[in-house]
């Protein structure tokens, strides 16, 4: 059974191109944060007071050891959609599902239902077929101690060249007092902007007043304090902050929470995928590649199924079997990097990522 998170971070693009159709899967790479750059995808791991880069991953070309992907959840939902025009109806609210021996019917606010042999919650953190499945008492998301402040930036070659120069696809930092997030999410085809995100992660004992005030703090107050947390920090980290102002903080802010899916999972006709089973932090770089895991497992089982003539329902049991111990270790895991520290935090974090050279 897979649950190491270098199993989860190795096994996702290939288990998604399995699944794909082969030319589908080959165009997946054009959505590339680093598609028009010609660079490869790469994470750097720096030190937040020197600008030291401590190690990297990635850089490498498809195909050898250490390749990864980065791309946008947005433009790979986009992109995904595209297939075969799949069936999407957006602007539902679930409410509540209801099974019988034939399958299982989801309703919705609007008065609307559906009915199916399989129900997939796959709505995120707040999941209400979770709610159901498994009982409120027992779906309680807890907040992280890591308290997130996140802003977005068009940059000039000045700005996103030194952050190139030391990743080409994200960096991670650590300081004392705060972690840090830099992200490429787009480049102009003619390279005269580059669209960045940057996160600041500082953490606290008690989270919940600083979180509180994150959530109702003006663009101009989260800037100010922003500056203050990383006034010690190396300028490559903090001049796109300042270049993007109060204007770039996002409002509203995300909360970081976690939830520990249960040992065991009722039976039945109904699962869930993703955060709805199982929310981390972004420590480790696991969690929408623990949530394609479990789609491309799950959507393994259903063909398999399929083809052999079986009740898809007969599937949960084998689907449960590895989606849940996977997802407690990629929250567990998440969390305990969270929690490591040291002399060298940046050299820490690229430990969390580094994946083991293949024979």
């Amino acid at each position: 059974m897979e649950t190491t998170q270098t199993n989860v971070q190795q096994r996702c693009l290939p288990a998604l191109e399995e699944l794909l159709p082969p030319s589908f899967a080959r165009d997946l790479y054009t959505n590339s944060v680093n598609h028009n750059t010609g660079d490869c995808d790469e994470i750097g791991f720096v030190d937040a007071l020197t600008a030291e880069v401590a190690g990297s991953v990635g850089g490498v070309p498809r195909g050898k050891p250490g390749f990864f992907l980065r791309i946008s959840r947005e433009r790979l939902r986009t992109y995904l959609w595209q297939y075969d025009d799949l069936p999407v109806s957006s602007g539902k609210h679930f409410t509540h599902y209801a099974q019988d021996e034939a399958g299982v019917t989801a309703f919705f606010s609007d008065g609307s239902s559906v009915h199916g042999k399989l129900l997939v919650g796959a709505d995120g953190l707040h999941s209400h077929v979770l709610d159901q499945l498994v009982g409120k008492s027992q779906h309680k998301p807890t907040l992280s101690q890591y308290v997130p402040i996140f802003g977005e930036v068009d940059l000039p070659p000045a700005l996103y060249k030194p952050l190139r120069a030391l990743a080409k696809s994200a960096i991670v930092t650590a300081a004392p007092t705060v972690r840090q997030q830099i992200g490429m999410l787009s480049m102009a085809e003619d390279q005269s902007t580059a669209s960045y995100f940057w996160a600041l992660m500082p953490r606290r004992d008690e989270p919940k007043e600083l979180s509180d005030w994150v959530q109702s703090a003006s663009q101009s107050e989260i800037y100010d304090f922003s500056l203050e947390i990383t006034k010690d920090l190396h300028p490559t980290m903090t001049d796109l902050i300042r270049h993007g102002g109060a204007e770039a903080i996002a409002q509203p802010q995300p909360k970081f929470l976690e939830f520990v899916p249960p040992q065991t999972m009722p039976e039945g006709r109904v699962t869930v995928l993703g955060d709805a089973a199982h929310a981390m932090i972004p420590f480790r770089g696991a969690g929408a590649n623990t949530a394609m895991l479990d789609a491309c497992d799950l959507g393994k089982l259903l063909v398999s199924a399929w083809r052999d003539k079986e009740d898809s329902a007969s599937v949960l049991h084998s689907y449960h079997e590895v989606m849940v111990p996977r997802g407690r270790a990629a929250v567990l895991s998440s969390r305990a990097a969270g929690e490591e520290g040291g002399e060298d935090p940046a050299k820490m974090w690229r430990k969390n990522f580094e994946r083991p050279a293949k024979d």
